[in-house]
């Protein structure tokens, strides 16, 4: 007996268990192993890329409950007023047409449910830094589509929302520190061309309390900073006189 052709092949995708935070319906939907979700190559402001479409775990992030609707990541409070709830019983769960994202994605699936999460947070009155990595993870499906300015126009609501996060420190609590999100503000910034912003937040990253922990994003904070003086000047001398 060969254990080899009895050994049952592992799929990229599982089944995961979730409860809805509005409804409280149970329900399952796929996510990647982290087997799979290995990244060949990860950009300067922490977009991974994947080999596999099919097993892109960005297409998973967000879950979708498929009796009301909501729509909502790890990272959302379980907490929802009695308002709160109201509106979202109007605004989503009562207009729900029963579409089923608990399934394959694709990219296209996965852009739907990046925009109703959005939709989802902003009724849940979510925290600045859940908008913040949602707004972000979509811009990189975008940047993988080829799709410019959708790409620029949710990294300038990520930078935002990063930015508040920041000024509120809403961020406690999860897993990205204070250096990361203001590695990440100076970054985006640097993306969408405001060079000024940039070089503020690449500094305050070089000189944080902190950077003695984070020897490799300060360096790469001081490499972005140089590119970021070298664009700036670039598009100073492209500029008509």
């Amino acid at each position: 007996m060969k254990m080899s052709n009895e050994k049952r092949q592992v799929e990229p995708l599982y089944d995961k268990n979730v409860k809805c935070i509005f409804c409280g319906k149970h329900f399952k939907t796929k996510k990647v192993r982290s087997t799979f979700a290995k990244s060949f190559k990860t950009d300067s402001d922490f977009c991974p890329h994947y080999q596999e479409e099919s097993e892109n775990p960005l297409y998973y992030y967000v879950n979708v409950c498929p009796a009301c609707g909501f729509a909502f990541s790890d990272e959302f409070s379980d907490y929802i007023g009695a308002l709160t709830k109201k509106k979202i019983e109007s605004q989503i769960a009562d207009k729900w047409d029963r579409s089923f994202y608990c399934s394959d994605r694709d990219r296209e699936k996965g852009i739907r449910t990046y925009k109703l999460a959005i939709y989802s947070a902003e009724l849940a009155e979510q925290r600045h830094i859940v908008f913040a990595n949602l707004c972000m993870r979509l811009a990189w499906i975008y940047r993988k589509q080829g799709d410019l300015d959708s790409e620029k126009r949710f990294l300038a609501l990520a930078a935002k929302e990063y930015e508040t996060s920041f000024i509120n420190t809403d961020f406690a609590g999860t897993a990205m520190t204070e250096i990361q999100i203001l590695y990440l503000i100076g970054e985006l910034n640097r993306r969408l061309g405001n060079y000024q912003e940039s070089l503020q937040y690449f500094q305050s990253v070089v000189e944080h309390e902190d950077r003695s922990r984070y020897i490799k994003l300060v360096n790469l904070a001081r490499d972005q900073w140089k590119m970021a003086i070298e664009e700036y000047r670039g598009n100073q001398q492209s500029e008509p006189i």
